[in-house]
């Protein structure tokens, strides 16, 4: 049944059917027929996406003639849309929010992380917390934070945490208890504090979204009347409690499009439950079928296939030879892989007749050394590569960096120095001049004492080095900053501000420059407000988690600019799914490395323990954690191998980037016989 028969079905089904085999096309198609043909409201349609990948490419094909209010969202992005519209609602419904405000704050992940990561430190100074454990409190912290996520979308009770965690351990001992219960205290006091001040993060959204709206008879009147038909994409992605949404939602809804790849599963690192969403949803829909995968040919279907069912049951991949995959021989050295894959991507390029952007490489990290090395071999042919998976941090920018290092130099009280790097680049964009001229300036500021500051340029030999013209505008600055240190500091949002206006801002400054500097104004501003709350200093501890590498928000046009255009696409293999990509070539880099099947278990936090379908009775052992691994290596190499048209390249290195010797076992099943 062709697409368009497919939209003019009325009812509530489940698209089933393979990677690559027409889904979300259907349901696009499912969308227009609504709009168009039968004059539905556009803002009574509720779009489900996985992200704000996808969420591009259904922005270019929801916008019709008929179109009004396109209300199309990811699941958090819904939960957050609806907290902020009926707040009210649950402010008067919970006790244990105290700050009774109109609007709720919402913390980042990265904010989050960082809070509860200073609450770490200091009782680890004062109380000797976490004693027998070896990882950085920042590290913890992403643990412990992810956790609150965990359980907030598996319906899994905050206090009882670490006590299931403690339970699923095969070895378990007094100091393991202890550290569970100190993680489930610092999670209870950060929770408790988050509640009071109306500051809420991710899991802490959910919970009050599915404790205190879901159960408010007004506000389900309300949204029974808005939602009359709803479309889903990818729905063996969703996390369970958006599962139970769709689910809480179906008796009452007109129609319901669901699209359902069988052979998916690869969200689970990101709290998708494929198990869970079978037994919730599958057996109460009829199914439509389609059954035959249009994104890659014959050959890599097969190979798909097999590779799949081999590396879940850890067997011997037989697969006759074939051009279509291209098994490059080991090198010794990771970064002669990457020139060596570079170079490669150049003979594809050049003497084989494909185009930049029918090649994807597909990476276990995506680094930026990957990025960087393949990048520098190619652009001397005039070919870029664009990184999909790697966001930049805040302090890429060299404009951000430098009113960073301004705040930093106009703060001694901070105690937070900038590097000669920082300021070398805040004088290359404050005067202009090169790189040579602008490094002997750094170097004057940065050896001043007791802390950097811009010093008198009495030496005539530096002054023509520098330039006359540019002496005066230096003297500008300087003068500035002085007079600045000599009043009261006022909030970091409300510096770089000043900064902009009075030192930064002319006829000349890009676009981009200004929207990057009110990103990190408003940035600024709310997480000082937070840390206010928490009686943390957030104009220091701003800058110093900015330092630390916090990553810059992404607008849709900058995302859209990745996805667009002729050059090489890096990508790891999660990333690039969630995009749902196809392409003619696909290089596979470092398969001998363990990346490709990262650990589920670690020190504080387990995918599989914390989650609806786990049963509590049982331990959880290495050999449920390799086959874990093994199932989800499995289910991502197959996603990805469909959406390859043409050929599969891979290429592995004997040593990984630390020099240690990779032992993954990926590359074996390309040994194929």
């Amino acid at each position: 049944m062709d697409n368009e028969k497919l939209s003019r079905i009325n009812g509530k089904y489940i698209l089933k059917g393979p990677t690559g085999s027409g889904k979300s096309e259907a349901l696009f198609k499912r969308y227009k027929y609504l709009v168009e043909d039968l004059n539905v409201s556009s803002d009574s349609i509720l779009i489900l996406l996985l992200n704000r990948t996808q969420s591009l490419d259904w922005r270019k094909k929801t916008i019709l003639k008929k179109s009004g209010l396109i209300w199309r969202t990811s699941y958090y992005g819904f939960i957050q849309n609806e907290i902020n519209t009926f707040y009210p609602m649950i402010v008067k419904n919970c006790s244990f929010i105290g700050k009774k405000r109109l609007k709720p704050i919402f913390l980042t992940f990265e904010s989050a992380q960082y809070i509860v990561s200073k609450v770490i430190e200091k009782r680890r100074e004062r109380e000797g917390l976490f004693s027998g454990v070896t990882s950085f409190s920042d590290r913890i912290s992403i643990d412990l934070t992810a956790n609150l996520v965990k359980a907030a979308i598996s319906d899994i009770s905050f206090d009882s945490i670490g006590e299931r965690m403690y339970n699923s351990l095969e070895k378990k001992d007094k100091q393991k208890k202890k550290t569970f219960i100190d993680s489930d205290n610092i999670l209870k006091a950060y929770r408790k504090k988050c509640l009071e001040l109306g500051v809420f993060d991710f899991g802490i959204a959910i919970y009050l979204y599915n404790n205190f709206l879901l159960n408010d008879k007004n506000y389900l009147d309300v949204l029974f009347k808005r939602v009359k038909h709803i479309i889903v994409d990818d729905v063996e992605e969703a996390v369970p409690s958006e599962v139970d949404f769709i689910k809480f939602l179906m008796p009452k809804l007109k129609s319901c499009y669901i699209s359902y790849n069988y052979e998916g599963g690869y969200g689970s690192i990101f709290g998708g439950n494929h198990e869970y969403m079978k037994r919730e949803l599958l057996n109460s829909y009829p199914f439509i079928e389609l059954n035959k995968t249009y994104t890659s040919n014959d050959f890599l279907i097969d190979f798909a296939d097999k590779l799949y069912l081999n590396i879940s049951t850890q067997n011997e991949l037989k697969v006759k030879n074939s051009c279509k995959i291209e098994k490059t021989e080991p090198v010794e050295l990771r970064s002669e892989m990457l020139e060596n894959i570079g170079h490669r991507i150049i003979k594809l390029l050049t003497v084989e007749g494909y185009k930049p952007s029918d090649i994807v490489v597909l990476s276990s990290y995506a680094d930026p050394v990957t990025e960087y090395v393949i990048e520098r071999v190619i652009s001397r042919f005039g070919y870029e590569i664009k990184n999909l998976a790697r966001k930049s941090k805040v302090i890429d920018s060299q404009f951000t960096k430098a009113l960073i290092t301004l705040a930093q130099i106009c703060h001694p009280s901070y105690n937070i120095i900038p590097t000669k790097d920082d300021v070398t680049s805040l004088i290359r964009l404050l005067l202009k001049i090169d790189p040579i001229r602008s490094s002997i300036l750094a170097n004057e500021i940065i050896k001043e004492r007791p802390f950097a500051k811009f010093p008198d340029i009495e030496n005539s030999k530096l002054t023509e080095r520098i330039g006359y013209f540019n002496l005066e505008k230096y003297n500008y600055i300087k003068e500035w900053i002085s007079i600045y240190k000599q009043k009261e500091p006022i909030p970091i949002n409300e510096f770089f501000q000043k900064v902009f206006l009075e030192i930064l801002l002319s006829s000349e400054i890009p676009q981009t420059n200004i929207l990057q500097a009110k990103n990190l104004i408003d940035s600024a501003g709310n997480f000082i407000e937070v840390c206010g709350k928490f009686n943390m200093n957030g104009n220091k501890d701003f800058l110093d988690m900015i330092k630390k590498g916090i990553k810059a928000s992404e607008s849709i046009f900058e995302l859209e600019e990745k996805l667009s255009g002729d050059f090489v696409l890096l990508s790891t293999s999660s990333a690039y799914l969630a995009a749902s990509l196809e392409s003619k070539i696909i290089i596979l880099t470092g398969i001998s490395s363990e990346n490709w099947t990262p650990r589920n278990m670690k020190e504080f936090t387990n995918n599989h323990v914390l989650t609806k379908t786990w049963n509590e009775k049982l331990l959880y052992t290495e050999e449920m954690e390799d086959k874990n691994k093994s199932e989800y290596m499995a289910t991502l190499l197959r996603a990805v191998i469909k959406r390859c048209n043409d050929k599969i390249i891979t290429f592995e290195s004997n040593l990984s980037a630390g020099g240690y010797e990779n032992n993954g076992i990926l590359s074996e099943y390309f040994d194929y016989a």
